[in-house]
């Protein structure tokens, strides 16, 4: 059974028309139909009604069409997986990233995959969580370093990396002098949001704390010396990951949150490409990597 002959008829099956589905693969009516007789006689299952008013799945066609599905899927799957085997030279990994991951651990993570795939090639974009996420689900990137977000998990799979702390940073001047930033001294204050999707990580920090964090809260989509530049010249506090502040030279102070917060960072890959040969070597590579420069904290 060929996998193309079954994704035909599943296209035909979605446009209700052997017709639509016809133009839309490239071939001619007859010709699909003809595949379609081909994929029914091998079965020896009717899989189709057709009528003047189009096509739909017979009843048993019905009781495989998650087979069906999934046989297609993986199908091209493994088509993918074989390109790259074939000609792993031309191969390029589209890699989606926080600013501050480019900046710390995308250079010894790239230098270590390089040295065992030389020929392979790699391509870096920033964005903001939302931009992570979305852009591996519709595969504009093949995998992106985030922080984990369940509710955009759906289809994706996650390989964590390191659980990075969350900071409370003020300026130099605030007159807090405690070693950790009570959670409960952001209400009311001039908060400013980091960039954008940050609030991912921050608000369920101020939705749990009783009575409920509410401060006064701007929203920015700066980069982070940006932001760091603005509580600097205090216009107001904001939450940072110490990645983020790691070698950053600012005058602000840093404290831990009380109690602390963390996010989790880690890798996404859609669910539907773990299995490809380069991908799969990429985040084993990673792994490994940032295993070694946090002596295996994940």
């Amino acid at each position: 059974m060929e996998s193309k002959k079954v994704k035909a008829l599943l296209a035909a099956v979605k446009s209700g028309s052997l017709t639509a589905a016809a133009t839309e693969l490239g071939y001619t009516q007859a010709g699909l139909t003809q595949m379609m007789n081909s994929l029914e006689s091998e079965l020896g299952i009717n899989l189709l009604i057709r009528g003047k008013g189009g096509v739909k799945l017979s009843r048993a066609g019905e009781s495989l069409l998650a087979g069906m599905q999934s046989y297609v899927a993986a199908a091209d799957a493994l088509e993918r997986s074989v390109a790259l085997l074939r000609d792993e030279s031309t191969a390029a990994i589209r890699i989606g990233s926080y600013s501050s991951i480019s900046r710390q651990w995308l250079p010894a993570i790239l230098s270590d995959f390089l040295r065992e795939f030389p020929e392979a090639d790699t391509e870096v974009s920033a964005g903001s969580i939302e931009q992570m996420y979305d852009g591996v689900k519709d595969e504009t990137l093949d995998c992106a370093f985030v922080s984990y977000q369940p509710a955009l998990m759906k289809g994706l799979n996650w390989f964590p990396l390191h659980v990075d702390e969350l900071m409370a940073v003020l300026p130099a001047d605030h007159p807090f002098s405690g070693d950790a930033f009570p959670i409960e001294r952001f209400s009311g204050a001039d908060f400013l949001m980091p960039s954008l999707g940050f609030e991912m990580d921050i608000t369920p920090l101020f939705a749990a704390a009783t009575p409920r964090v509410i401060p006064s809260t701007r929203y920015t989509n700066l980069d982070d010396a940006a932001l760091i530049s603005m509580i600097e010249h205090g216009l107001g506090l904001t939450i940072l990951s110490r990645l983020i502040l790691q070698g950053m030279q600012t005058t602000t102070r840093a404290l831990p949150l009380q109690p602390r917060g963390f996010r989790s960072l880690g890798l996404i890959v859609s669910s539907k490409r773990q299995g490809e040969h380069l991908l799969r070597s990429f985040v084993r590579s990673t792994r490994a990597t940032i295993g070694a420069m946090y002596r295996g904290s994940f």
